[in-house]
């Protein structure tokens, strides 16, 4: 298995705390390496948290956003809808009245003609 240089190191470092009462000159070199290794892992994942911690903080931004606009525009739908009821109100009543005048000058003209 092919493990990524950081896993190495970390249980080299493993290996020699365990089996190493004392850490030779040597080791210190491969300790240090370890350490700068890890550091950077540790670097790498704060960066990577912080960027998403913003990711996220944008998004929010924009659903905040995009609810404002939902919200306008089922006010703006909620108007619509109200003033049509309103324009179909007004349809039936002047229909009725249209409907009510074509009756009368309907029986005036047969009147007119009998």
């Amino acid at each position: 298995m092919n493990f990524p240089r950081i896993y190495q190191v970390v249980f080299t470092l493993a290996f020699l705390c365990v089996f190493s009462p004392i850490a030779k000159a040597g080791d210190i070199s491969t300790l240090q390496t370890a350490l700068a290794l890890a550091q950077d892992n540790m670097e790498q994942a704060k960066n990577k948290r912080e960027s998403t911690a913003q990711s996220i903080i944008r998004q929010q931004r924009v659903v905040e956003e995009q609810k404002k606009q939902l919200a306008e525009a089922n006010k703006r739908l909620e108007k619509m809808q109200l003033e049509n009821k309103q324009a179909s109100e007004q349809y039936l009543e002047a229909k009725q009245k249209y409907e009510s005048a074509q009756a009368t000058l309907k029986q005036a003209w047969d009147s007119n003609n009998k």
